[in-house]
């Protein structure tokens, strides 16, 4: 048993005892986040991190918020393919509102495309399962290229596999999508976006130039759809708790959604986090998602098909996850290779901490 694993078997018992003494009462209950500070102080400090964030929502509150190391809540970095649970949820605004379909295929948008892709689907585009290749085109990016161009030049590469049957983790796929939402819009990916999501959502911090320090909302000709967002820890919660309220943007006293505020329904959700690598061959999968499943935008979780995720390979991670009520936003900007295990363990904790009680 790890140091860390041995700590939160300890605290499990500690809460256990706690239950076991504690009358019924109806009282909300109240956290002790003692644990995952002191790790988060560690992870910081182990890694020698300019810093790190996390902000957990249990059950529709916000239980625990707080910057460690150099960063402040306010600070905004690098989010890599966490970027693609944005971008899936801004196509899914555009299904819902009957300007795109998930069926829709290449050969609608891009009439000139050969045989061989027409039939690709944007679910499958959104899904890796495409057959597009892989690896990243020298497009994705570049100032030379606007998104137009870049899906152009993707389309002209040979695919690496028959589309629905093999599935194959990377951006150019994507890539293609984010077009094919321009031409079924008319708008810009950058007003699609702050149509569709950072305005309804109140994210008022998030955009796709990633590469970018300047302040405020800094337009990108060609964003690269899969990884090129910059957030922040209040951003990116807005995405995770509308996702853990069945896409409820403002919850009533009875716990009902409020009029006006269903922002995706849980029909689009379901959907979204349905696993499309079943029955697929894998020919490439970051080497941290061994195991999982894939739905649009989002990772599925072995263990659970009801706990999502989108880690990107700055560290950044965000999860869903129903069965435990939970959502977070672990904020970091470093290397995921080096920090999964710990960001794991740390998501342990929360599980721990506010258990259901």
């Amino acid at each position: 048993m790890s140091p860390v694993q041995f700590r939160i078997a300890a605290f499990a018992c500690i809460v256990s005892v706690a239950l076991g003494a504690a009358p019924t009462t109806h009282a909300a209950p109240t956290y002790d986040f003692t644990p995952v500070t002191v790790e988060m102080q560690r992870f910081v400090q182990t890694y020698s991190l300019d810093g790190a964030s996390l902000r957990v929502n249990k059950a529709g509150d916000v239980v625990y918020r707080r910057a460690f190391g150099g960063y402040t809540l306010g600070t905004r970095v690098r989010i890599a393919s966490a970027s693609k649970w944005l971008s899936a949820v801004a196509i899914a605004r555009l299904v819902e509102k009957g300007q795109m379909r998930w069926g829709d295929t290449v050969g609608q948008y891009f009439p000139t495309v050969e045989a061989s892709k027409r039939g690709i689907t944007l679910e499958q585009l959104f899904s890796h399962t495409s057959g597009i290749a892989y690896e990243e085109d020298a497009c994705l990016s570049s100032e030379l290229f606007t998104l137009a161009t870049c899906a152009n030049r993707i389309l002209r590469q040979p695919l690496i596999g028959q589309p629905g049957k093999v599935f194959a983790y990377g951006g150019n796929s994507m890539q293609v999508a984010g077009r094919m939402a321009e031409i079924a819009t008319g708008k810009a990916w950058d007003d699609i976006f702050v149509d569709e999501v950072a305005t309804p959502l109140g994210m008022t911090a998030t955009d796709y130039s990633g590469a970018s320090t300047a302040p405020g909302y800094v337009r990108n000709d060609n964003p690269t759809i899969d990884r090129s967002v910059r957030s922040t820890l209040e951003d990116y919660g807005k995405l995770v708790d509308m996702v853990l309220a069945q896409g409820c943007l403002r919850l009533r006293f009875d716990g009902a959604c409020a009029t006006g505020a269903q922002y995706l329904t849980p029909i689009t959700l379901a959907t979204m986090a349905r696993d499309r690598t079943v029955g697929t061959v894998s020919l490439y999968r970051p080497p941290t998602a061994t195991g999982f499943g894939y739905g649009l935008g989002q990772w599925i979780d072995p263990s659970s098909p009801r706990l999502v995720s989108s880690p990107g390979g700055t560290g950044f991670t965000p999860w869903v996850d129903r069965d435990r009520r939970i959502a977070g936003v672990l904020l970091v900007d470093d290397l995921n290779v080096r920090l999964y295990e710990d960001i794991n363990d740390i998501r342990a904790l929360v599980n721990a901490v506010v258990a259901d009680r």
